[in-house]
């Protein structure tokens, strides 16, 4: 029995080397860490030939240069590898080769690595790590660092990490399990598995169903049309559907969770013994009976202090039901374990490639309880609505040739189709109305790219468009129309079906990326709203902090007799941040000037307390000052930095404001010559919620940074 191995084997001296670039047309990546003081590089090559319709994967002996490049070479600090076919090579016409790698890399070596064709997959590895291919799955299992992947249509599997994850697909399906990182993952199509998580984690997807077990820390997820099951979770929690149900068993909240569906039911166990702030609204709300309970209850929302109150709680949905329960469910449902992930590379029988495992993947994408509500996004109108519109488009198409041609006396008969035109239309109709059901249906959420979507289609219309047009033939309608065969008007009809079915899918694409932009502005909104109280309440402690009240009246009372112009203007200042921080508004949003007015008044009523112990400059470009950021975005940091900076050093504190825009992005920087941040630091419930709004608000386009060299800074970059 022969086994597969590597055609190139090559070993490079880390000394010098910091960074690996690999980039390959075809195959595999697989990088592995280990403990060498060294790189080594395996490479992998098989082929298909037309000879064996492509269906044979040969592998080679040899690596053929000749008709593939292959380039390994060290670059300043740099590993550069990459691999490509000679495409003016007639060898590559007949035959297809696949060129895999496995890299084994030291702690000290980054890497980024992508593949057209292929599979990528991290093991072990430690560092800063980037990935992506475009059709092929993605893995990281046991890694620590900085890793970032995407996949245009594969599957992603995270197993046993640690550090910071960045993982995306365009439709397949997301497993992450054992996990001890912050982790963002995002599936346009596919469904999300969560198990055995620590830390934080955040998910949205665009019609999948979300499913997560063993959560601690932080948990954010969001879905625009499936179901969310939560089963054992702990800590901060945010859950959210446009369409689905929701299904939740909550252990213990830390400082709040909300759940809200735009018009599925809601079913929770809560740990009502502890004390919590509860508001809910649906259609109809059930509970059960309350110990110690203060507020409002109705038949359609509650809000009010549950045991005396405590961590925010939030339950909305807009036409469906909520159940409240503190009883936990019943545990027929188990989740699925992974199964112990294998080597990419594995020696197997004879002619077998370098091949990933499988996890198992997560469950289908169907509800919870099929007598519940479900979400189709079906309707008969866009049946009616196709028709219409490929008979329209149809005529038109017809109508523009037929009189162009006939304006412009040219030598085309046709007479003998006089008698057909209507009924040769309405069958090309037809058949671009089932083409495109056809592909809608089944073939289109299969392919990720818009552009190539036009092929299959094209098939799909040619296929029906022959299909209707031989129903004619038995039709006695006049004419034999294979008789047309000889004139341009064949060749014109024989294409009018993939001119419609172009036209639709045109209009399709444009429509649905119109409704998408318009959904995620509604969802972002719902996520402000319902974000709404928890800012309110976080301004609400700062304007009302005691401390800082006693302190600034106490300071005002000490100036009357003896600075009495002094006291004036603290009490100016005061008056002017509570104007700010109690006015009531519905706007989500002011410009950096009116964030900047009140930095300035809560650092000047400071500035007097501390005395010669505080001061501060504020410097913004003037081309920004109208720009527009959430309320109350900077004022927790410049108290942060007086809570935790200033008010821990005896000499001189100085505290900057810089706003500057770079590349067409706003930058802020809050600096102070405090001590340094603490580990634990980013872990603070204000902190914390900063980063959140920025997250709502603004996605993936917006940053926040903690650095203590070579300044100490707090650093936010918004890309406009």
């Amino acid at each position: 029995m022969d086994y597969i191995k590597p055609v190139i084997t090559k070993t490079y001296e880390v000394e010098g080397i910091k960074n690996l670039h690999l980039k390959n047309f075809s195959g595999n990546i697989e990088l592995i860490g280990h403990e060498e003081n060294s790189i080594k590089v395996e490479v992998f090559a098989t082929v298909r030939s037309v000879f064996t319709f492509f269906i044979i994967k040969d592998p080679l002996l040899e690596f053929d240069f000749d008709t593939h490049n292959l380039l390994m070479n060290v670059v300043d600090d740099t590993l550069m590898i990459s691999s490509k076919p000679d495409y003016f090579n007639v060898y590559n016409w007949f035959n297809f080769q696949t060129t895999s790698f496995r890299i084994y890399l030291p702690a000290t070596v980054n890497s980024y690595s992508k593949t057209y064709g292929g599979k990528v997959a991290l093991k072990k590895l430690e560092g800063n790590h980037a990935f992506s291919t475009w059709g092929g799955d993605i893995s990281a299992e046991q890694t620590k660092g900085n890793v970032e992947g995407k996949t245009m249509g594969g599957k992603i599997h995270l197993l046993e990490c640690e550090g910071k994850i960045n993982a995306s697909t365009m439709g397949g399906n997301i497993f992450v399990a054992a996990n001890k990182a912050d982790i963002n993952i995002d599936t346009k199509g596919g469904n999300m598995y969560i198990q055995n998580h620590e830390g934080e984690i955040h998910c949205s997807s665009w019609g999948g169903n979300i499913e997560a077990f063993n959560v601690n820390g932080f948990l954010e997820c969001n879905t625009a049309g499936g179901n969310i099951y939560l089963k054992n979770v702990n800590g901060n929690i945010g859950a959210s559907t446009k369409g689905g149900n929701i299904k939740a068993e909550v252990n213990e909240i830390n400082q709040y969770a909300w759940f809200d569906t735009a018009g599925g039911n809601i079913k929770i166990a809560l740990p009502l013994e502890q004390p919590m702030d509860l508001e809910a609204s649906a259609s109809r709300v059930y509970t059960p009976m309350f110990t110690d309970f203060s507020g409002y209850q109705t038949k359609q929302s509650i809000r009010g202090k549950l045991n005396g109150g405590g961590a925010n709680v939030t339950i909305k949905t807009l036409a469906g039901k909520i159940d409240i329960t503190n009883s936990i469910f019943s545990n027929t449902y188990q989740p699925n374990k992974p199964n112990t992930p294998k080597e990419v590379f594995q020696q197997n029988e004879e002619k077998k490639s370098p091949n990933f495992s499988k996890i198992k993947p997560p469950v289908a994408n169907k509800p919870f309880d099929k007598n519940e509500h479900e979400f189709v996004l079906k309707p008969s109108y866009d049946i009616y609505f196709s028709v219409v519109f490929c008979l329209l488009v149809g005529y038109a198409f017809t109508c523009v040739i037929f009189f162009t041609l006939k304006i412009s006396h040219l030598p085309i008969d046709f007479t003998n189709i006089y008698q057909n035109i209507f009924y040769l239309t309405l069958m090309s109709a037809l058949a671009s109305c089932a083409a495109i059901y056809v592909f809608l249906n089944f073939i289109e959420n299969r392919i990720p790219i818009d552009w190539v979507k036009i092929f299959p289609l094209m098939g799909c219309s040619l296929l029906f468009g022959n299909l209707f047009h031989s129903t004619l033939i038995w039709q006695d309608i006049g004419n034999n129309l294979w008789e047309l065969n000889k004139t341009a008007a064949f060749y014109f009809y024989f294409i009018l079906p993939v001119l419609i079915s172009w036209a639709y899918l045109f209009y399709w694409l444009k429509t649905r990326s119109i409704t998408r932009k318009i959904s995620e502005q509604e969802y972002q909104l719902l996520n402000l709203e319902k974000l709404k109280s928890k800012a309110q309440l976080d301004a609400l402690e700062a304007r009302i902090n005691p401390h800082f009240l006693y302190n600034s009246l106490n300071s005002i009372a000490g100036l009357i007799h003896d600075k009495p112009d002094k006291a004036e203007e603290m009490t100016i200042q005061l008056s002017k941040l509570f104007r700010y921080t109690t006015g009531r508004t519905e706007e989500n949003f002011h410009t950096l000037a009116d964030e900047l007015e009140i930095i300035k008044a809560y650092l000047t009523i400071e500035e007097v307390r501390f005395g010669h112990r505080l001061t501060y400059s504020i410097d913004c470009e003037e081309s920004i000052l109208e720009e527009k950021i959430p309320r109350f975005l900077l004022q927790p940091l410049v108290e942060n930095a007086i809570k935790h900076g200033i008010s821990k050093i005896a000499s001189a504190g100085i505290i900057s404001v810089k706003i500057t825009e770079e590349e067409q992005n706003i930058l802020i920087k809050i600096h102070d010559n405090g001590p340094d941040f603490g580990e634990s630091f980013g872990g603070g419930f204000g902190l914390r919620s900063i980063k959140e709004k920025l997250k709502i608000v603004y996605g993936d386009k917006a940053t926040i940074d903690i650095k203590n060299q070579p300044e100490k800074v707090v650093m936010i970059l918004i890309m406009k």
